[in-house]
């Protein structure tokens, strides 16, 4: 069994249903119509305790990928096992010259779009916005808030594997990731992955949809951009493609002061 490595409440939140999750949801959710506002809002929680994980619609709850049973049908343990255990037998060349126990392969599983029964997070609420706001969908957008020091406890990894911790908890991947690194990413840990996460305390920052554009913008100014958040060839291609569909940050030839001064050229 995985004990946390600090006190452990003696009883787990009971299962949500849907209904009583989105009771719970709208109950604790904030809307923010200003930059200005979401970040008022965000100074509140003033201390370095909080965790954030953006979404790109308030109905996306905090279920685990491999317990979302509406995406890959019925959850079972042992189909998860096996998809673990196929992942490490194809992922090991992939990682050279580290040493990974079973919680570091599942970091890493998660990391690139395996489903598990982790969660994404980061200390950071700007990259939480960056990946609700990320997606080109028509709905509002979400961010959930999460006091992790005094509701959910880091795991007692030594010796333990994912499988036999029967308690939620949260815990930190190793570094060797350069999208965790520069996402301030960490996760938690989810026995039972069909469960709705939700702890007292938690507030959902909900950003409506007409203002999703506005807060790319932002975010990008404030240096949140696809190359900040994935610093790879390919993040990089995603920033360039951005800005130019955007037409931001590639200099003052895509204004329209400067294509109506230029408009004989071809």
């Amino acid at each position: 069994m995985c004990i946390a490595t600090a006190n452990i409440p003696t009883e787990m939140p009971a299962q949500l249903t849907q209904a009583e999750a989105k009771s719970r949801r709208d109950a604790a959710s904030t809307v923010i119509h200003t930059w200005e506002k979401l970040h008022e809002t965000l100074s509140k929680m003033s201390d370095t305790a909080w965790i954030f994980r953006g979404v790109s619609s308030p109905d996306h709850y905090p279920i685990p990928s491999i317990g979302r049973e509406m995406l890959y049908g019925r959850y079972k343990l042992a189909q998860e096992k096996r998809l673990f255990e196929e992942f490490k037998h194809r992922a090991v060349s992939l990682v050279r010259g580290a040493e990974f126990d079973d919680w570091n392969w599942l970091a890493y599983a998660q990391h690139i779009g395996v489903p598990t029964r982790l969660l994404d997070w980061t200390t950071s609420p700007l990259v939480a916005a960056f990946f609700a706001l990320q997606a080109n969908a028509e709905t509002d957008r979400a961010i959930f808030c999460v006091k992790y020091s005094r509701f959910i406890y880091e795991v007692d990894r030594a010796g333990q594997s994912p499988f036999d911790c029967k308690t939620e908890g949260r815990f930190t991947p190793p570094l060797v990731f350069d999208r965790i690194r520069a996402q301030r990413g960490l996760f938690t840990t989810h026995p039972d992955p069909t469960k709705i996460f939700y702890r007292n305390g938690m507030r959902v920052i909900r950003i409506p949809n007409a203002l999703v554009q506005k807060f790319r913008k932002q975010l990008f100014k404030y240096g949140v951009d696809f190359w900040h958040i994935y610093p790879d060839p390919e993040g990089l291609g995603q920033q360039l493609r951005w800005n130019y569909r955007e037409r931001i940050g590639l200099g003052q030839i895509f204004t329209d002061k400067f294509r109506l001064r230029n408009r004989g050229e071809r």
